[in-house]
């Protein structure tokens, strides 16, 4: 596993409006990168649920010390239960780094039929893959799909920024 980049994860989050967010979830969390971005940015009233399916990964974002995170130690395909447990049947933003092209057809479909049914109108899908294989699926879903390229990673990343229209 490598880790995200600063210059990565600034660019996933540059396009957020803080402001106006009040739940985010990430999807893939790894060793909290972008989490602690996230977090620096938030609203004090905001919730960010963090998924990680890697134990020891989710063992480590349990390091950081922050009331407003949520660390769930399993699979991004469960995103329902969890926000549906913790009172929420939208989320203002979705932030992953999963390896969508190295999960099953199945299991990429159904996490992006997920992170779309709880995105309400106006909110965002932010994703960064190492190639564009899951493009056509993602404007599929979503009208508006903006595509920067991210140099500065090991390896270089596309960022994929998605509205919900």
């Amino acid at each position: 596993i490598i880790q995200s980049s600063p210059i990565l994860a600034d660019k996933m989050l540059e396009k957020i409006d803080f402001q106006n967010v009040r739940c985010i979830v990430e999807l893939g969390s790894g060793s909290g990168i972008i989490t602690k971005k996230i977090l620096k940015k938030m609203r004090k009233d905001c919730i960010l649920f963090c998924f990680e399916i890697e134990p020891t990964l989710a063992e480590k974002l349990r390091n950081i010390k922050d009331s407003r995170l949520i660390i769930i130690n399993d699979c991004a395909e469960k995103i329902d239960i969890y926000l549906k447990y913790h009172g929420f049947q939208k989320v203002d933003c979705i932030v992953s780094g999963l390896p969508l092209a190295g999960l099953p057809p199945k299991t990429s479909r159904s996490i992006l039929k997920n992170i779309y049914a709880y995105l309400p109108s106006g909110g965002q899908y932010v994703q960064f893959q190492y190639s564009l294989a899951h493009l056509r699926q993602i404007k599929y879903l979503f009208s508006s799909v903006a595509i920067s390229f991210v140099f500065l990673n090991f390896p270089p990343a596309f960022v994929y920024v998605c509205v919900k229209i």
